[in-house]
């Protein structure tokens, strides 16, 4: 007679191993990546190493900067409304996080109040008031030692009430215009511990906190950090980062940092005009050449004007020796009207001024996904290169006036499908970055372009470029992201695809797949890619930023994905990976360049290498993995064999030329400009 016990386990066993087997069979696509890589032989080449950080929620970018100068690259973050990090390397593969002690917190008043992934510690007597992602909260504990907590917050927007445990809630709504903007008063009180939850429709904007005068001010404890108001009422605010161009413009030695901003989702124009005036981007000035900073936009003449602020970089664009601003304004299809894009020149008092219609780049009906600024003539100044919604573009610059050309239209472009124009937080967010190499060393700049709906490569010819299909030279169909580097330092660049991994360039500028670095397919919907010398030893290494596509996660991953009080998993956290290259064994030389007074990065400054192989050129910047920002300024130049350099030719932004002849390898070389820095 059968045991019914014994039954039971059998089946419960078979229930176990089909569960398995049915995981496996759906995981196979995350399996074969990891098979690939083993039998490539990329152990030999790259190792794992344990990143600064290993999750980072809700980036917008992430790049590379000498912050200090000190020759070491660190590493920085843009995180909308979150958390972010300027992680300075120590030279020992340690990180330290400096946003705080450089002042550069969202709040300068209340470092810590952005918005977190957990909640502070509850350990004193009083009110805390903080961020849990999408929702802000108050907590009381021990108010018996202080009396009851009571106040008044007013804030321009919706708010609902998603937890409630102990506190008295009285909320008031008004329409403040014909655009149904909303104000929203919220009165609260409470006299034991208590905790209260709203959920916030737009964070942007100012939130201004009353309370009685009967509770202690050194009792309410504001963010993260627990910083406690001085007065009230008292206002404060999320900044909604996105792109940040690092550049030391006021000439004391120490990089400064312009950060591009959000509009409130691209509202700002609904707003009170007190408001308005209120929000600007952001420029932070080194303070007599220390790592501490003071916002100094609107004392330089730099103005926000609604601008939903993306991508930004330096350009000296009609070659002055001073560094003008280009910021990219996206219309995220909130309100109606244009938003022209800005271009700030730099006159020489430090005074910005926005030129952008008198050059003809403020293209206020135009989307731009990407730009960059090189040289695409070689005829000695800064053109515009765009990737926009209907296509390529390059604004050729014609003594200071830019002319608009077509050069094609990729497989997809965000234009043909209804609903994308604003879109900004769904699969296409980071799609369609333009990443710049002169790959077949014939002395102009190339650019690959990587997209889910298909890639493009555009091919330079003195300044005409043409689209080649990517699979003519063995590169990948669609990609999430790519980056150019040269990972063996032969002095061939290749490509960097996420998920095909690395692509190595042969000789006659194909490219073989090496399995190195391959990743599952479609499991990333967004990638940041920043290949740098983290040691100092030649030898290229990575950091990726890679944000999981939620739509294709599996049954049994879903129960581990956490989930806030409105339900919202997170899909917005970014996993870091980051690897050293231990396999690098042929000769490099790497290059800082140390340029004038109005321009002390060479931003945009041209360098050709000359040896037995070839030349090879890279623009100051082009290096740069970031997607909306701007910082990264060494050049990276592998040499194969040779030991030696036989020519360094350098056009400086001001179209000066140096050589330098004999140059011995393996070392990273400053290089001044020859009228003096």
């Amino acid at each position: 007679m059968t045991n019914p016990s014994n039954t039971l386990l059998r089946i419960l066993v078979l229930l176990l191993l089909t569960g398995v087997a049915l995981a496996l069979y759906s995981a196979r696509g995350d399996l074969k990546p990891s098979v690939i890589r083993f039998l490539s032989g990329e152990g030999n080449w790259f190792a794992a190493e344990t990143p600064p950080i290993s999750t980072i929620s809700q980036i917008f970018d992430m790049g590379i900067v000498d912050a200090n100068g000190d020759g070491r690259l660190d590493i920085y973050t843009s995180n909308h409304n979150y958390k972010q990090y300027l992680l300075l390397a120590d030279g020992q593969g340690g990180y330290r996080n400096v946003v705080t002690e450089w002042g550069l917190d969202q709040s300068h008043s209340f470092p810590g109040w952005e918005q977190a992934s957990q909640a502070p510690d509850v350990d004193k007597a009083g009110l805390y008031i903080y961020w849990v992602d999408d929702t802000l909260h108050f907590r009381t504990h021990n108010l018996d030692k202080i009396g009851a907590v009571n106040g008044t917050l007013r804030i321009f927007s919706a708010v609902q009430v998603v937890r409630n445990d102990g506190f008295r809630v009285e909320t008031r709504t008004t329409s403040k215009q014909a655009n149904s903007l909303l104000e929203t008063t919220t009165d609260f009180a409470a006299s034991g511990d208590a905790h209260l939850v709203f959920y916030i429709t737009s964070r942007g904007g100012p939130l201004t906190f009353d309370f009685g005068k009967s509770l202690p001010l050194a009792n309410v404890y504001l963010g993260f950090q627990k910083v406690s108001p001085t007065a009230h009422p008292f206002t404060v605010s999320l900044q909604d980062r996105h792109g940040m161009a690092w550049a030391d413009i006021n000439h004391d030695g120490q990089l400064d940092v312009f950060i591009s901003r959000g509009a409130i989702g691209g509202t700002l124009r609904m707003f009170p005009e007190s408001i308005r005036r209120s929000i600007t981007d952001e420029l932070f000035v080194s303070e007599a050449g220390q790592p501490r900073f003071h916002e100094a936009s609107r004392e330089v003449g730099i103005k926000k004007k609604d601008c939903s602020g993306r991508h930004v970089k330096w350009v000296d664009f009609d070659r002055d020796g001073l560094l003008d601003l280009y910021i990219n304004c996206q219309d995220r299809g909130n309100v109606p009207g244009g938003y022209p894009k800005q271009f700030y020149r730099q006159d020489a008092k430090g005074h910005f001024s926005d030129v952008s219609a008198e050059v003809g780049l403020d293209i206020p009906q135009n989307q731009l996904i990407d730009f960059a600024w090189l040289d695409a003539d070689n005829d000695g100044d800064m053109d515009l290169l765009s990737h926009e919604d209907t296509g390529y573009f390059l604004y050729r610059n014609q003594g200071g006036r830019f002319a608009r050309e077509f050069i094609s239209r990729g497989k997809f472009e965000r234009s043909d499908v209804k609903g994308l124009k604003g879109n900004t937080y769904d699969y296409w967010q980071f799609d369609g970055k333009l990443s710049l190499a002169d790959f077949d060393s014939d002395g102009d700049l190339d650019v690959f372009v990587a997209s889910k709906k298909g890639n493009t490569f555009l091919i330079n010819n003195v300044g005409t470029f043409k689209p080649l299909d990517p699979t003519a030279l063995g590169l990948p169909v669609e990609s999430v992201a790519a980056a150019w580097v040269d990972y063996d330092n032969d002095g061939h660049p290749d490509l960097h695809t996420v998920p095909e991994g690395l692509l190595h360039q042969n000789k006659n500028h194909t490219f073989e797949a090496t399995g190195f670095l391959s990743l599952p397919d479609k499991k990333y919907q967004a990638a940041i890619i920043n290949w740098f010398d983290r040691d100092n030893d030649g030898a290229m290494d990575v950091l990726i930023a890679l944000q999981d596509n939620a739509t294709l996660w599996r049954w049994w991953e879903k129960p581990f994905k956490s989930k806030d009080v409105k339900g919202k998993d997170d899909r917005f956290k970014w996993k870091i990976l980051a690897y050293r290259n231990v396999g690098m064994k042929n000769h490099w030389l790497q290059l800082n360049l140390v340029g004038s007074a109005g321009n002390p990065q060479a931003i945009d400054a041209r360098v050709t290498l000359v040896t037995p192989e070839g030349q090879q050129t890279q623009d100051v910047g082009s290096n740069d993995g970031a997607f909306l920002s701007q910082g990264h300024y060494r050049l990276y130049f592998g040499l194969g064999g040779h030991d030696k350099v036989d020519t360094v030719k350098v056009r400086w932004p001001d179209g000066r030329l140096q050589e330098l002849k004999d140059v011995t390898a393996d070392k990273l070389l400053n290089i001044e400009h020859p009228g003096g820095v």
